[in-house]
C-alpha cells in the first residue's frame, strides 16, 4: 500500500499518528509538495480526483480518500490496539466525539485561518466577515470541549482513542494559525500535554 502524504498539512497527519500507534510500518510514503502545486498534476489527480491528500492507494490500485475512512480501514486490517471501539456503546461513543470536534471545532478553526490569515490571501478569495464569525464559532467550541475534559481524562472516556488524535491535531495546528492560546483552556492544554508524551505525537 501507498499513502500520499504532506508533513505541513493537518490532515494526513492523523493518519500518520493512527500508523505510529498500531506501528504499522509495511505502507509506503508518498510526499506530496503542496506548495509546487503537485496534488493538482494530472498524475496526482489519477489517483485522487479531489486533489487532496492523504489518499492510500492499496495494491490493487484501489484508492481510499479521506483519513478517518483511511484509519477506519486499516483499523479492521490491524485491530490492535483498538482506537474505534470494541462495544456498540464505545463506536458510538467515539464516533460522536471524533464528528463533533471535527465540525464544531476543526472546521471553524479552518475557516477562520483560511479566512483571516494573510498567509492564505494568494490561496483564498478570503471574506474577513465570515472568517471572523467562524473564529468567533470556534472560541465558544474550545470552551466547551474544555469543560467536556473537566469529566475525563480523553475526549471519549477512559482511554485512547481516535478522538483524542482528532483533537490533539486541531488544537496543536489550528490554534496557533488563528492566534488563539491554548493556554487559556487549561483542560485543553492538559489534553495537549497528554498527547506529546505519546510517541505518536511527533509522527
Amino acid at each position: 500500500m501507498k499513502l500520499y502524504d504532506n508533513p505541513a498539512a493537518n490532515s494526513p497527519r492523523k493518519v500518520r499518528i493512527f500508523l505510529a500507534e498500531k506501528n504499522i510500518t509495511d505502507i509506503e510514503i508518498i510526499k506530496i509538495d503542496l506548495m509546487q502545486g503537485e496534488h493538482k498534476t494530472p498524475e496526482y489527480k489519477a489517483i485522487a480526483p479531489n486533489s487532496r491528500i492523504p489518499a492510500l492507494q492499496l495494491d490493487d490500485g484501489t484508492v481510499i480518500m479521506e483519513s478517518t475512512a483511511i484509519c477506519r480501514y486499516l483499523e479492521c486490517l490491524y485491530p490492535e490496539p483498538n482506537l474505534f471501539g470494541e462495544s456498540p456503546m464505545e463506536i458510538a461513543s467515539i464516533e460522536m466525539w471524533q464528528c463533533r470536534v471535527y465540525n464544531e471545532l476543526m472546521l471553524p478553526l479552518a475557516m477562520g485561518f483560511r479566512h483571516l490569515h494573510p498567509a492564505m490571501a494568494g490561496m483564498e478569495n478570503q471574506n474577513a466577515e465570515y472568517g471572523e464569525s467562524q473564529k468567533q464559532i470556534a472560541i465558544k467550541s474550545l470552551k466547551y470541549f474544555n469543560g467536556v475534559l473537566t469529566e475525563s481524562q480523553f475526549v471519549a472516556g477512559d482511554r485512547y482513542t481516535f478522538a483524542d488524535i482528532q483533537m490533539i491535531t486541531t488544537t496543536d495546528f489550528f490554534l496557533k494559525l488563528n492566534r488563539l492560546e491554548l493556554s487559556e483552556y487549561p483542560e485543553l492544554q492538559r489534553h495537549a500535554e497528554l498527547m506529546s508524551t505519546r510517541e505518536s505525537f511527533t509522527a
